[in-house]
C-alpha cells in the first residue's frame, strides 16, 4: 500500500515538473514573438488609420482599401532598413537618437536596448555576437554561457578572449570578462539558441548543451532525482533503548 502511494506521488511529481517546464519554455519562446507582433500591429494600425482617409478622399471612395496598412508597414520597415544602411540615413537616425536621449525616463530604457540589439544583429563580426562560448567562472567547475566579442593581450603576454556574460532573464545587461583563449570552449550554438537558454533561465536547453565537457569527452548530464523518488527516512523508534 505504501509502495503504491509512493509511486503515485512520484508520478504526480514528475508530471507536475514536466508541465511547469513546458509552460515556462513556451513563455520563453512566445514572448519575443508576441512583442514583435504587437509592435508591428501598432505600426500597422497607425499607418492604416492615417492613410485610409487620405486615399479614400483622393479616390472618392467610401470603402476601405484592403491590404493598405500591411503594404505601408512593409514599406516603412524596408525604408528604415535603407536609412540604416547609408550615411545620410544613419545621420538622421543618429539625430533621432540624440533627441530621444534627452528624454529622462525613455533614454534609460531606449539607449541600452538599442545598443544591445545593434550589437546582436550587426553584420560586422568585430562588433557583433557571433560565437557562443562556455568558460569556467568565477571558479573552476562553475561554467557560464556568454558571447565572444573580441580579443586582447593579457598582462602575461597571452592572448585573451573578451566574453560578454548576459544576465538572466534580462540579457540586455551583463558584464564583460576576459579569459585566456585556451580557457574558452566553443559551443556551436547560434545566438538565437543561446538567447533562449538565457531568457528562460536554463529551462530551454538546446541539444548541443545537453552534454558536459569532461576530459575533452562528452558525458550526459544526470538528472537529479525528484523529491518524491527519494527513499523515506528510517523510522524512529517510539521508545529508544536506554543509553542510546
Amino acid at each position: 500500500m505504501e509502495q503504491t502511494e509512493r509511486e503515485s506521488r512520484s508520478r504526480f511529481g514528475r508530471a507536475r515538473a514536466t508541465v511547469r517546464t513546458r509552460l515556462i519554455a513556451g513563455v520563453a519562446v512566445l514572448v519575443p514573438l508576441v512583442v514583435t507582433f504587437l509592435a508591428l500591429r501598432l505600426v500597422f494600425q497607425w499607418l492604416d488609420g492615417f492613410a485610409q482617409p487620405l486615399i479614400k478622399g483622393v479616390l472618392g471612395s467610401e470603402e476601405d482599401i484592403p491590404g493598405l496598412g500591411i503594404a505601408l508597414t512593409l514599406v516603412v520597415v524596408w525604408v528604415a532598413g535603407i536609412l540604416g544602411g547609408n550615411v545620410v540615413g544613419r545621420r538622421v537616425i543618429g539625430q533621432g537618437d540624440d533627441l530621444i536621449a534627452k528624454i529622462p525616463l525613455i533614454r534609460g530604457i531606449y539607449t541600452p536596448v538599442k545598443q544591445f540589439i545593434t550589437t546582436l544583429v550587426s553584420p560586422n563580426p568585430r562588433h557583433s555576437f557571433r560565437r557562443v562560448v562556455l568558460a569556467e567562472y568565477p571558479s573552476d567547475g562553475r561554467w557560464i554561457l556568454g558571447f565572444a566579442t573580441g580579443e586582447m593581450s593579457l598582462p602575461d603576454g597571452k592572448s585573451g578572449c573578451c566574453v560578454f556574460v548576459p544576465t538572466s532573464p534580462n540579457p540586455t545587461t551583463g558584464w564583460m570578462v576576459v579569459f585566456p583563449k585556451d580557457k574558452v570552449q566553443e559551443t556551436g550554438l547560434s545566438v538565437e539558441e543561446a538567447m533562449q537558454v538565457i531568457v528562460s533561465g536554463g529551462i530551454v536547453i538546446p541539444e548541443a548543451l545537453g552534454r558536459a565537457y569532461v576530459n575533452e569527452d562528452f558525458l550526459p548530464f544526470e538528472s537529479p532525482p525528484e523529491a518524491a523518488d527519494l527513499p523515506d527516512p528510517p523510522p524512529t523508534p517510539a521508545n529508544p533503548p536506554p543509553g542510546a
